[in-house]
């Protein structure tokens, strides 16, 4: 079959290539890949800054953001049947506790494997074989938009989160702000707006681009950064009681902690590498996290819960705002003509592999 894999930690390694098919098994259904999106994650792995191939393989199969049809199931399983439309989760579990209880995303041992990227095959490929404990059933009304359930649940998992936290308090949060309009940022906008608090998006882009109208379209605010000091954004908004960071720029995430209101949350959902370096007013930050009552915490990854938030929030937005999501998926590319400009330079919002008709 065809997939997309690369060499790992092999730089600009990512090629179309055949690959042996997978072989159904009692318990696991044989799932046609209809598209994949495609990610930073991705092209990181491209450029050789992590990845792993699995165990006596030298080359792994990309992708993570997945959507396709059941073909096939093996003679026990009895939860799906074919022709359902499903997304599987990414991560699967060691033998920790927090695993072996259903959360793989607060994995503590750390020996945890995740498609496409670390030991385990991914999604951009004809097929895969997976069990149906790690697959999501998507409504057929969802399928054109449902890649986009797995960057969702990353906005979903981090906002549940934040909210648990805020029930530490009476008072509940009514303003926030998200940094970057990516795919992660413009669901992460709007989810928060669905949940009804006033968000304002910031992103470098001047106002006119296509992120800056499906936010503004969602009820967002849209701010450039190329026009705004950050420092300005309490002054604009009022006290900013949670804050969504989706930049991938570690010297945003560390501003987050300057102008974050009194008792407000911060998530952190950029996985940053290398070794940039910023200047930061640690004890004059520590004071205002100390006296302001105030959160930061990371979130990575999303164990199959918030995949089932995560397809209710499409529903959701279906409704609120039809046609939107649609507009997110903004270039669509054949499989044959995959190529490491496509991977490199991602158009727009999300730009998916199309792997098979549906």
């Amino acid at each position: 079959m065809k997939a997309i894999i690369v060499t790992p930690k092999s730089p600009e390694s990512a090629r179309l290539a055949d690959v042996p098919k997978p072989e159904l098994h009692e318990h696991g259904a044989l799932v046609r890949v209809v598209r994949c999106g495609l990610c930073g994650t991705d092209a990181e792995i491209n450029q050789g800054l992590y990845g792993e191939a699995p165990h006596g393989c030298d080359y792994l199969i990309l992708g993570h953001e997945n959507l396709g049809r059941v073909e096939a199931i093996g003679a026990s399983v009895r939860s799906i049947k074919p022709g359902d439309w499903v997304v599987a989760t990414v991560r699967r579990p060691d033998d920790c506790i927090n695993c072996a209880h259903g959360e793989s995303d607060m994995c503590i041992k750390g020996e945890y494997t995740e498609r496409g990227i670390k030991a385990q095959h991914g999604f951009l490929a004809e097929y895969y074989v997976e069990v149906p404990e790690y697959l999501v059933r998507i409504p057929p009304e969802l399928a054109d938009v449902a890649v986009l359930l797995e960057p969702l649940t990353i906005a979903e998992k981090g906002i549940w989160q934040a909210f648990k936290m805020q029930e530490r308090m009476v008072w509940q949060p009514k303003t926030a702000v998200v940094f970057g309009a990516g795919a992660v940022g413009l669901l992460a906008t709007l989810a928060l707006r669905a949940r009804g608090l006033q968000v304002a998006i910031v992103a470098l882009p001047a106002h006119g681009t296509l992120s800056s109208d499906i936010a503004e379209a969602a009820g967002a605010h849209y701010i450039s950064a190329a026009e705004t000091p950050l420092d300005d954004l309490p002054k604009m908004l009022g006290p900013i009681d949670v804050i969504f960071e989706a930049t991938g720029s570690s010297s945003i995430a560390m501003k987050t902690f300057e102008i974050l209101g009194v008792n407000g949350v911060t998530i952190l959902s950029s996985v940053t590498g290398g070794d940039h370096h910023v200047d930061f007013q640690a004890d004059k930050v520590n004071q205002r996290m100390v006296l302001g009552n105030m959160v930061a915490f990371g979130t990575v990854n999303a164990n199959k819960k918030y995949y089932d938030m995560g397809v209710h929030d499409l529903q959701k937005f279906e409704s609120l705002w039809p046609g939107l999501l649609a507009r997110c998926l903004t270039r669509r590319v054949p499989i044959a003509e995959f190529s490491l400009d496509i991977l490199d330079h991602r158009i727009g919002v999300k730009t998916t592999i199309e792997i098979s008709a549906p």
